[in-house]
């Protein structure tokens, strides 16, 4: 019982700790900064596969920017969608000058080649990517480049914000998934980053040397952080982070409870390819934690002791996950989404153990692949 206390209070520590350094790095980040009229030219590259009930409104937030239009390119690249993703994309590019529309050739699928392709036919060197579920404020391709040009870095990290957030269902993805981008930007404020978005991520493609191995094409998921673990290995490469009102990008939540286990399943399952030690350790951390509550809890039906060391270990989650939340929340206008903070607290430890071995013991697929 000893030996197990100390790793109960060993875990606790860790995990307040790390969290609490998450938290630290959110406080640090400048949030507004004066927009530039210097408008750099961009390339925004979309990946499309069956996204017909999205593609309007990403394209409408896109083409409504404040940003000219003879400075950006809207590429979109059609991954062998089945439905009316394909005859959609192709009326806005008929319409809109400044939209591209490609098709992945037959035998070549999957995000990660789709984006490498749109990156490789992009005329500029200044990269944003988003997800076709995605919408932006008007103010999104002028927050990011005025941080490209007001500060000399190569990869920009940006905040991501489910939406719409109605529903308790709907609620409780948003709070989660606002801890997910919180402890991203709060560790690459702190000089450590480990996890980014597709959704909302921007670099220059001369810098990276930019190519599909930086993906890491070994796996389907994770196009966004394996990007990012290849360019931190690079010494000359210097990653930032935005946090403002218009560096928020808007991604839909999942409408059913089993489409989000699948969806974190498959995230979860690109953690075997991890080579950063960061990304591993907090994963390890994250995970060891909450399948210790686990633990606990079921021990806790034959010994009131666990019950006692459970008690604690929700304790020193939920306090730390407050001194994350709280900030950043705060900063998104969203602190409205603590009112579902305790029954989140209560169900994340048993999705986290359950989504781990979804990605671990079944085969994962989205979008009709594996």
């Amino acid at each position: 019982m000893f030996f197990f206390t100390i790793v109960v209070v060993f875990l606790c520590c860790l995990y307040f700790v790390m969290v609490t350094a998450f938290a630290i790095g959110i406080t640090r980040i400048k949030g507004h900064i004066e927009p530039s009229n210097d408008f750099l030219p961009i390339s925004v590259v979309v990946a499309l596969r069956n996204e017909q009930d999205n593609i309007d409104n990403l394209l409408k937030s896109l083409t409504n920017q404040n940003y000219p239009t003879d400075k950006v390119e809207i590429i979109l690249v059609n991954d062998h969608s089945t439905d009316r993703t394909w005859a959609i994309a192709n009326d806005w590019a008929e319409r809109a000058d400044n939209v591209v529309l490609l098709n992945l050739s037959i035998g070549v699928e999957g995000k990660k080649p789709a984006i490498a392709y749109g990156v490789s036919i992009a005329k500029y060197d200044m990269i944003m990517l988003t997800d076709a579920d995605c919408v932006h404020s008007k103010g999104w391709l002028q927050s990011i480049s005025t941080q490209f040009y007001h500060k000399a870095f190569d990869l920009l990290i940006g905040p991501v914000m489910l939406a719409p957030s109605i529903g308790f269902f709907e609620k409780m993805q948003a709070l989660e998934h606002a801890s997910l981008t919180a402890s991203s930007l709060g560790a690459c404020a702190l000089r450590v980053p480990f996890m980014a978005s597709s959704a909302n991520l921007s670099f220059n493609k001369s810098r990276l040397g930019f190519n599909l191995q930086l993906l890491n094409p070994n796996f389907a998921s994770g196009d966004d952080v394996f990007l990012l673990h290849s360019a931190k290995r690079n010494p000359d490469v210097r990653i930032e982070c935005a946090f403002s009102h218009d560096s928020l990008v808007y991604t839909k939540p999942t409408n059913s409870f089993a489409n989000f286990l699948l969806q974190r399943a498959r995230w979860a399952s690109k953690a075997t390819g991890y080579s950063d030690f960061m990304a591993i350790g907090v994963s390890l951390v994250v995970l060891l934690f909450n399948f210790l509550l686990v633990f606990l809890a079921v021990l806790s039906f034959w010994n009131f002791t666990f019950l006692e060391m459970l008690a604690i270990g929700f304790l020193v989650k939920s306090v730390a996950d407050l001194f994350l939340f709280y900030p950043y929340l705060k900063r998104c206008q969203k602190v409205s989404l603590l009112n579902v903070f305790l029954p989140l607290q209560l169900v994340y430890p048993f999705y986290t153990v359950t989504t781990f071995a979804l990605a671990m013991f079944t085969k994962v697929q989205w979008k009709g692949r594996g």
